[in-house]
């Protein structure tokens, strides 16, 4: 099994529509494939005890998604030079062992700016390759990001289509 991750709760976020683009293409192969969007999923586990006692979206969220997960795509979009803050509070809500370790993970950076994320996916490979995850080296930044998707959420760019096809088979390979 492997999960996209669309890495923020922004609603209509561009990273939302990128992690899409990879999961339909991993779709389109019969890859079996989940998607998992930060802005579809509760946030009650979000307490002062939410490490010592577990809220039940939580352990549903673990057991039927990260679990099962043998490899992730995380599309992490630029927030302030790194990941969004709710993607680590979410990871540090998991059990880190069932959740992820000795499990395989790809990145893909997108931002609006220059530099695809460049640094938001070093510190994801940090902390994943901390929690014992093996990180693919091929990442994907994905610069300005507003202008390689048309109107309709697909890549415009054959450039871009080229290596987001290239990312996809690494991560198959992988």
């Amino acid at each position: 099994m492997i999960t996209i991750i669309s890495g923020t709760n922004k609603k209509n976020s561009l990273s939302r529509v990128v992690a899409s683009l990879y999961y339909s293409r991993l779709r389109s192969m019969n890859i079996n494939t989940r998607f998992l969007a930060l802005d579809d999923i509760p946030y009650d586990f979000v307490t002062d005890t939410m490490y010592d006692k577990k809220s039940p979206s939580i352990i549903k969220l673990q057991e039927q998604v990260f679990n099962p997960t043998q490899k992730f795509v995380f599309v992490l979009p630029e927030y302030n030079g790194s990941i969004p803050g709710v993607l680590k509070l979410l990871i540090d809500a998991l059990d880190v062992r069932q959740a992820f370790e000795g499990k395989k993970a790809a990145l893909t950076g997108v931002a609006t700016g220059r530099a695809g994320n460049l640094r938001g996916l070093d510190h994801m490979a940090s902390i994943l390759i901390h929690m014992r995850v093996t990180v693919m080296p091929y990442m994907l930044p994905i610069s300005r990001v507003k202008d390689e998707l048309d109107i309709k959420g697909e890549l415009n760019n054959p450039a871009t289509e080229k290596v987001v096809h290239a990312h996809v088979k690494s991560i198959l390979e992988f």
